[in-house]
C-alpha cells in the first residue's frame, strides 16, 4: 500500500469516474485501473463497483475512506521526522552584547536567503571558539580573534564602544562630558559582570565611590532596569535596540569608552558556509549602520 494508491482511491471517490481521476492525476487510466487492482489485492475485497457506465463504492470502500485520508496524513507527518531530528545547515554563535535587533537581522537574512535551517546561539568569545574550531559551529561574532586553523577565515568588522546608559530624567544626562567621579554614589548595572569585559571595566571604575551593584541575566533585562530608573548601565554600543531610544539616554566615559571591544566574524572555509556567511555579514554591517541609533 503506497500513497499513490491511495490517494488515486480517494480521487475516484470524489470523481465517481476512473477518466477523471487519471485526468485529475496526470496519469493514464490503465495506470488508474493498475493502482486499484492493487490496493484491492491487499485489502482482499473490492473498493467500487460498477454499474452501467457509473462507479459507486462498495460497502467496504465507503468504510475505508476514513482510513484512506488517515494514513494519508500519517504519510504526510512521517516525511517530517528528518526535517525535525536533522542538524541545522547553518549554526550562527553571537558573544554577549548585541541587541535582540541584531539577532532578528540575522534571522531576517536567513529567511530571504531561502529555506535554510539555522541555530542561534549565545555563549562568551572562548567557548564560541572552541566551538568552531571542533566544528561544532559554522559562525562566530566574538570580540577575541583566538582561533588558529587553517580551515577557519577571520574579519575585523567594526568595534562595539562601551557606552554609559542613563534613564531618560537622570542627572547626569545634563552633563556632556561624563567622569568616573560622577558616578559615585549610583547604582551601576551590569551582565555578565564576571567575564573578561566586565573586569577591564571595573578597573577604571575604581575611581568611583560608593557604588551599588546589580548583575542581571542579559542586556533586555540590563535596558528595562534602567528604564525604570532602577540604575545606570554599561553596556557595548550594539547592545541597545532602538525601542529604549525614548527611555534612555547615551553617553560616553572616555576612560571606559576606550576599553577595546572589536567585533571579528569567524566562519569555516566550506563554500556553502562562505557564500552564506558573506550575506550575513552585510545584513549585520547594514544593520549598524542603519538602525543602531
Amino acid at each position: 500500500m503506497n500513497e499513490s494508491q491511495l490517494q488515486t482511491f480517494l480521487t475516484i471517490a470524489e470523481y465517481k469516474s476512473y477518466s477523471k481521476a487519471a485526468v485529475v492525476l496526470n496519469v493514464t487510466q490503465p495506470t488508474i485501473t493498475s493502482r486499484i487492482k492493487a490496493l484491492e489485492d491487499i485489502l482482499r475485497c473490492e473498493l467500487f463497483k460498477r454499474v452501467g457506465h457509473e462507479i459507486f463504492l462498495t460497502q467496504e470502500g465507503n468504510m475505508f475512506i476514513d482510513y484512506a485520508e488517515n494514513i494519508l496524513v500519517y504519510m504526510k507527518h512521517s516525511k517530517e521526522i528528518t526535517n525535525l531530528i536533522k542538524d541545522p545547515i547553518i549554526k550562527v554563535g553571537f558573544s554577549p552584547g548585541y541587541s535582540y535587533s541584531f539577532i532578528i537581522e540575522l534571522l531576517k537574512t536567513i529567511k530571504l536567503i531561502g529555506k535554510i535551517d539555522i541555530q542561534v546561539i549565545e555563549s562568551d568569545s572562548v567557548s564560541l571558539n572552541e566551538l568552531a574550531l571542533s566544528g561544532e559551529v559554522d559562525l562566530i561574532f566574538t570580540r577575541d580573534v583566538q582561533l588558529n586553523n587553517h580551515d577557519i577565515i577571520s574579519e575585523y568588522l567594526f568595534d562595539n564602544n562601551l557606552v554609559i546608559v542613563l534613564p531618560e530624567n537622570h542627572h547626569l544626562c545634563e552633563k556632556q562630558t561624563i567622569f568616573i567621579e560622577d558616578l559615585s554614589e549610583e547604582t551601576i548595572i551590569s551582565y555578565k559582570r564576571n567575564s573578561h569585559l566586565w573586569k577591564l571595566i571595573d578597573k577604571q571604575l575604581i575611581g568611583a565611590q560608593n557604588l551599588t551593584r546589580i548583575d542581571v541575566a542579559n542586556n533586555e533585562m540590563l535596558l528595562k532596569a534602567v528604564a525604570s530608573e532602577i540604575g545606570i548601565g554599561i553596556i557595548p554600543i550594539l547592545g541597545i535596540d532602538k525601542q529604549y531610544e525614548t527611555e534612555v539616554k547615551i553617553r560616553e566615559i572616555s576612560e571606559v569608552s576606550k576599553i577595546p571591544n572589536k567585533v571579528y566574524v569567524q566562519y569555516r572555509k566550506n563554500d556553502q558556509i562562505k557564500n552564506l556567511a558573506k550575506k550575513i555579514i552585510y545584513s549585520i554591517i547594514n544593520h549598524k549602520y542603519k538602525e543602531v541609533y
